[in-house]
């Protein structure tokens, strides 16, 4: 199925996804004599085609349940662990143990935030962290992590990235797992965009956290009345994004004393433009990994739309209309400012991959 996702694209898949996704017209390269190729102008304009990560499979419609925990085949009747085909292609476009775009950087900051002010022995909380996340708590602190986790299929694979964590399936605003006031600091991911009650998670997290607890988050707000669906794969769930002043509103409300935040846009938009660039060398590790037949058609069609809705995400984030922001939530007064600011997080992309995504888009 890959190889043949390959085959519609001929053979380009860089240039075709640089073209989709810079919203330009696809001109195929010519090679050149004696210097580099360069592509020839076309005679007329040329109608912009998909990429092979958003080439629709050619299968069959599959019956999905919530989730993606199962899916089944038709014509055989056997079940996909379909929750298990999303997790790796996550993992696939955006490096092991992400379910999004994010960077080591941004990973230390957040639990930098967690340990700065945990000076008594005491566990640390996760909502909805990925593998990533953990394993750079677990490089920086012999602390238990507890995390709660409200994607099924994440439980297990947690359990194999970071055996040295204790996950608890729950949901989103009702996480489980955690005592009251028995967490020193609490990190979260994408929590309120994608919870349903959003107080009774503030409540929840205010309760776990101990008397000078911090919560340290990373979310999604919205800058005008609706959220873009199309920026969302819903395989999970729906996004339910707030704006800023609701969230502050309601750590206020449930006693958190200091709030503060800073901007990561820019950050994430770095990861997201570096896996990108690393598509076409995701397709050709994926066409070697044995994904074939009903398997590969699935694990592609899970690609196709994590590629459609971060690239209709990134259009959001760039305008305006979305932002990301790490924010600390502490259930103390906080006298001096603690350093938080986004220059701290200008590491999350190297220059020279930088500089390799600048060219593969501009040149395609």
């Amino acid at each position: 199925m890959l190889a043949q996702v390959k085959k519609m694209a001929g053979g380009d898949v860089a240039g075709r996804f640089g073209a989709w996704w810079s919203g330009r017209d696809y001109v195929a390269p010519v090679e050149g004599e004696g210097e580099a190729a360069k592509a020839e102008e076309p005679k007329a304009a040329v109608k912009e085609v998909k990429p092979a990560a958003v080439v629709e499979a050619p299968v069959a419609p599959v019956a999905v349940e919530q989730e993606h925990v199962t899916q089944t085949a038709p014509e055989r009747g056997e079940p996909v662990d379909g929750g298990n085909i999303r997790i790796r292609a996550l993992e696939t476009l955006w490096g092991e143990g992400r379910l999004a775009p994010g960077s080591f950087a941004l990973d230390t900051r957040m639990v930098d935030a967690l340990l700065e002010l945990a000076d008594k022995p005491g566990d640390m909380g996760f909502i909805g962290a990925d593998g990533a996340l953990l394993n750079a708590f677990a490089a920086q602190s012999d602390r238990k992590a507890l995390a709660t986790e409200w994607r099924t299929a994440c439980v297990a694979r947690l359990g194999v990235l970071v055996p040295s964590a204790v996950v608890t399936r729950g949901e989103v605003d009702r996480p489980r797992g955690f005592t009251d006031q028995s967490l020193q600091a609490i990190a979260s991911v994408e929590a309120f965009a994608y919870a349903d009650h959003k107080a009774g998670l503030v409540g929840r997290v205010y309760r776990a956290l101990n008397h000078d607890g911090r919560w340290v988050f990373l979310d999604t707000t919205r800058r005008t009345k609706k959220t873009p669906a199309e920026a969302f794969a819903s395989a999970w769930a729906e996004p339910l994004l707030s704006t800023n002043d609701e969230i502050e509103e309601l750590l206020k409300l449930a006693g958190f004393k200091s709030v503060r935040k800073v901007a990561v846009t820019e950050q994430v938009l770095a990861a997201a433009k570096q896996g990108y660039a690393n598509l076409s060398q995701v397709l050709e590790n994926a066409a070697q990994s044995g994904f074939t037949g009903r398997e590969g058609a699935l694990f592609l069609q899970e690609l196709a739309w994590e590629a459609q809705s971060w690239r209709a995400r990134a259009r959001a984030l760039e305008g305006g209309a979305l932002e990301m922001n790490l924010w600390i939530a502490d259930k103390t007064e906080q006298l001096a400012p603690l350093e938080l600011s986004a220059e701290m997080l200008d590491v999350a992309i190297q220059p020279d991959d930088a500089g390799a995504a600048d060219a593969l888009f501009d040149k395609a």
